[in-house]
């Protein structure tokens, strides 16, 4: 079969959209600050390869047309060849179902990598191999080491590599995260987190998901890592259930309950479930020696009516879509604002920094999975390939059991 087609046929123009680079609110920090200054003073239009045109990968096209001045797709890449020629057609680019020719085109600058979570590794590195800014949605993978491998392939090139935790990009998490900053609550003692999806993601996708430690929780331990600026957690406590009978055939569960203590002491918390049937549920808390932030989750709107027969509150979101669909945007705004600072800016050199800290994050939902498997406190300074060994004989002697039984 014929894998790349050069130019697509003529179709619509692209919607216009009056959305603007100033419209990436600033994160806390300098680094940020910066790159959101330079996105604003960018002259250039840089060309992105979007691989994967899935349900992430629509996300971030919607992002793309969103800010014509900042950035348009020259590739549509899937292995779908109809839905990448659908979507050439409709954006006047070219498609691919491999990456092979996108990463030979001077006219791409940035890739940006939505497709099924098993192929983000490979592609990441084939990305990088060839010298592109590289955009990724989580994760980079399910391995310490092939995250630490991407890290440095990056580091080494010197090239500008993102993975997306969008809740970085939220503007209450933000509002958050400039207050704990600033001293606000003092000492940090307590993090809270909780995160309910709504509805349940489609079978298959949970099948290549990676499961629940390394696909949602890593969202609210990627938060953590960001909320005490960087620690390392010293031990982590798993507990969990499921409820779901086609999820559970998946050696998974739907609903689990976290608690992570820091060396400072600083002692973190999540719960989190697969569904909530009163809609999509995200909220923190910082507790510290002068009080405490919250941030409350986000309804479809402010409007309370109160009446003789009590107070109606608005719904909230339905799902994660429509609650980060300005941090999507947000995102891939200030990701282009940093390719366009260069390898030699201030910015450019704080992420770099900031990215080491993927391998610890990755290895913190690792361990959280470990302990629900083993039934215990797992430490971070344990062998965890020698527990992940640990915990398939476990698993088989309990199989082998039940068979018997």
């Amino acid at each position: 079969r014929c894998g790349e087609h050069k130019e697509a046929s003529p179709a619509a123009p692209l919607p216009s959209c009056p959305t603007s680079a100033a419209m990436a609110r600033k994160r806390a920090g300098s680094k940020d600050e910066v790159v959101v200054d330079l996105a604003e003073q960018s002259k250039k239009v840089y060309g992105i390869a979007l691989v994967g045109l899935g349900r992430s990968g629509q996300f971030h096209l919607t992002s793309i047309k969103a800010v014509p001045e900042l950035a348009k797709l020259v590739w549509a890449v899937d292995t779908d060849e109809g839905k990448a020629k659908q979507v050439a057609g409709e954006c006047l680019c070219k498609w691919s179902t491999t990456l092979d020719s996108p990463l030979k085109d001077p006219a791409v600058d940035i890739v940006i990598i939505a497709s099924t979570t098993d192929t983000h590794f490979p592609f990441i590195m084939k990305s990088l191999g060839a010298d592109k800014a590289v955009f990724t949605e989580k994760p980079i993978s399910h391995e310490v080491h092939e995250v630490q491998q991407a890290c440095d392939l990056a580091k080494g090139k010197n090239l500008p590599f993102v993975c997306g935790y969008q809740r970085r990009c939220d503007l209450n998490f933000r509002a958050l995260k400039k207050q704990l900053d600033a001293g606000a609550v003092g000492k940090l003692k307590v993090v809270k987190s909780c995160s309910r999806d709504n509805p349940v993601p489609p079978m298959e996708y949970l099948r290549t998901s990676g499961g629940i430690f390394q696909d949602m929780l890593i969202h609210d331990f990627d938060m953590q890592d960001w909320l005490t600026s960087g620690e390392t957690p010293e031990s982590v406590v798993s507990v969990g259930h499921c409820y779901d009978p086609e999820i559970k055939r998946m050696k998974d569960i739907d609903t689990v309950a976290v608690l992570v203590k820091y060396a400072s002491g600083i002692i973190a918390m999540i719960d989190t479930c697969r569904d909530a049937a009163y809609g999509y549920d995200q909220r923190v808390e910082a507790f510290g020696e002068k009080g405490m932030l919250t941030a409350k989750n986000e309804m479809t709107s402010s409007v309370e009516l109160a009446t003789v027969d009590g107070h109606l509150m608005p719904p909230a979101m339905w799902s994660f879509p429509q609650r980060y669909k300005h941090a999507y945007t947000v995102e891939l705004t200030e990701f282009v604002a940093l390719v366009n600072a260069g390898v030699n800016s201030e910015a450019h050199h704080l992420e770099q920094q900031e990215m080491m800290r993927h391998p610890r994050v990755v290895k913190t939902a690792t361990a959280a999975e470990l302990s629900w498997r083993l039934g215990r406190q797992v430490f971070l300074s344990e062998d965890l390939d020698a527990l992940h060994k640990e915990a398939e004989a476990k698993e088989k002697a309990q199989a082998s059991g039940e068979s018997t039984a």
